[in-house]
This record gives C-alpha cells, structure tokens and sequence, in this order.
C-alpha cells in the first residue's frame, strides 16, 4: 500500500486547505470557481501541487465538519457534504465504501453544502443558500 498523500493525511485529521480546489485523494488537486454566467457548473482551473501549497503556510487549512453523509444507490460508498470553521465555505465529496476519501471539492466562498440529491449517475449538492452544484458522478471527480 502506498503512503498516503498530503489530502489524504488532512482529510484525516479533519482538515483542508482553504483554497477553492477539487482534492482527490490520488493527491491531484485542481483549483475550481463557480463557473461565471452558469450557477451550478464548476470550471476546473489550473493543476496544482498541495505539498508546495502547504509548504509555503502549513496553518493555511481550514477545520471541517462532515453534517450530511449519503450511501450511493449503488452501495459503492458514499457522498457527503458539509462546512469549514470560518462560516462562508463549504465542501463536498465521495468516500468510498469503507469511508476513505476517493474526492472532496472545497469552496472558499459558497457556504456550506446541506444536501445531495442523487439521480442515476449525477449527482446535485446543495448549499444553505440554494447555491446548486451538479457533479457526473462517471467524470473525472469519480
């Protein structure tokens, strides 16, 4: 088994980095925004590397709060949703089936993610604010 990566170990220590990124759990990690002109739709930004990201600030996470875990029709794990510790961020994600994180998107600005609907392969977070974000659960975030 191989070491685990820099997500991995603060996902663990229930933790993330703020900055507004797809994080898989491979340790790819890929800057996002909401995409302008299309609430909903995340455009997926530059790759970066969340070892040198740390490097720099090591105290530039945030603390995190799982408030809504959902089993995958499929019971190939789970999608969950939540909060970070400064109020106007939130996150969402996949665990796999024994609850290891697969993929997490965290957003700086978005408030927390309170829900998820899940329809065949596609899934709908939702925020507090009714912020919706559609994710193909086939794509790249799998």
């Amino acid at each position: 088994m191989s070491n685990p990566t820099a997500i991995a170990n603060l996902w663990a220590a229930g933790c993330l980095p703020i900055k507004s990124a797809l994080y898989r759990a491979d340790g790819m990690a890929r800057a996002v925004r909401i995409e302008p002109g299309h609430p909903g739709r995340l455009e997926l930004l530059e790759i970066f590397s969340v070892e040198s990201l740390l490097a720099a600030d090591p105290e530039y996470v945030t603390h995190i709060d799982v408030t809504l875990e959902r089993v995958l029709p499929d019971d190939s794990g789970y999608l969950i949703c939540g909060e970070g510790s400064y109020g106007s961020e939130g996150f969402f994600g996949r665990l796999d089936s024994d609850k290891r994180l697969v993929w997490v998107v965290y957003l700086e600005d978005d408030n927390p993610f309170v829900d998820v609907v899940v329809e065949s392969s596609f899934a709908i977070f939702t925020s507090n604010l009714g912020l919706a974000v559609g994710v193909d659960l086939q794509s790249v975030l799998a």
